[in-house]
């Protein structure tokens, strides 16, 4: 586990200090790292966790990924529990929910897959 205290950059990526930072960087094809709280992706992702999230297409999104997503109007790291092509418009739609069994809702707008990395936010 490395500890750090509100750093620009992770090993050479730029850390995100808002969801509007991480998007503008995914569209860029950039990673990029984000600070995630709360314990919904335990053990996946956990809390005080620095993200790394890297732009993906979303035929590349796996069930059981984490991703960066919007569920209705919320941006939001979360894990997709299914992928569906069964729309008339033939776009994957993706179920996502926490690792706690709270699904949050269906979405065709998935912007990253993230991954944990072992770096904490530290206390100031």
């Amino acid at each position: 586990m490395k500890i750090v205290n509100s750093p620009s950059f992770i090993n050479g990526i730029k850390v995100a200090k808002d969801y509007g930072e991480v998007i503008e960087s995914l569209k860029n094809n950039e990673l990029v790292m984000h600070y995630e709280y709360g314990d919904s992706l335990s053990p996946l992702l956990n809390s005080g966790e620095y993200a790394l999230i890297k732009p993906c297409k979303p035929i590349e999104v796996k069930r059981g990924d984490c991703v960066f997503c919007e569920v209705q109007g919320v941006l939001m790291v979360h894990q997709v529990w299914e992928i569906s092509d069964a729309s008339h418009t033939n776009e994957l739609w993706f179920k996502i929910g926490s690792s706690m069994n709270t699904i949050y809702g269906w979405t065709k707008k998935i912007y990253g897959i993230a991954k944990g990395t072992d770096v904490y936010q530290g206390l100031s």
